[in-house]
């Protein structure tokens, strides 16, 4: 009897999965607030990462092709990153042109890059990938992410410089806004 106690007690601690567990950080202004780095940039190229090979694609029907010629088992494990040209920098310093943003599942927090439309602009905060909790393939320190806790994008509309998102309010159960960008900038800088 005890060693079928132990044996269940064993089995649920070892299949324990860890995910993300975080609180609502805040609306798009509380974050840019206390934001390292703030920019205004326009998505110029999605990318998938191979976890295997390490090879990047621009496409995903290319990481799935290249899965299947090679020799691991046909297992299509990738990450995703989206290449930005900074428009402008709102809040902070980066002298790079093009910066890299790295997503993943989101058991370590960080938020995916999969909905951002090529060629549409938003506002980021991005943290350097220094400081987080793990490694994607091909991802360097100088690269970054997007916490998932907060709002850490909202999109800008250029026809009639606004921004549309979840940039104000006291929780993430609030409906997107449109938002003068002027107004935005006033709050945030």
């Amino acid at each position: 009897m005890k060693t079928t106690k132990l044996t269940i007690i064993f089995i649920l601690f070892s299949t324990v999965s860890f995910a993300c567990s975080c609180d609502w950080g805040g609306n798009f202004i509380s974050t840019a607030k206390n934001a390292d780095l703030v920019v205004l940039a326009k998505v110029v190229q999605h990318n998938f990462h191979l976890e295997k090979n390490g090879k990047t694609f621009s496409s995903l029907e290319e990481a799935v092709e290249e899965t299947f010629k090679s020799e691991y088992d046909n297992e299509t494990d990738f990450y995703e990153s989206i290449d930005l040209e900074i428009l402008e920098v709102i809040k902070g310093r980066e002298t790079r042109k093009i910066i890299r943003i790295f997503a993943s599942d989101g058991a370590d927090c960080r938020s995916g890059v999969r909905n951002f439309e090529t060629g549409k602009t938003y506002l980021f905060t991005p943290t350097l990938s220094k400081y987080s909790l793990t490694d994607m393939p091909n991802e360097k320190e100088t690269d970054f992410f997007l916490w998932s806790c907060s709002e850490t994008s909202i999109e800008y509309r250029a026809d009639n410089n606004k921004v549309y998102g979840l940039i104000k309010g006291k929780s993430n159960a609030k409906k997107p806004i449109q938002y003068d960008y002027a107004k935005l900038l006033r709050k945030i800088t």
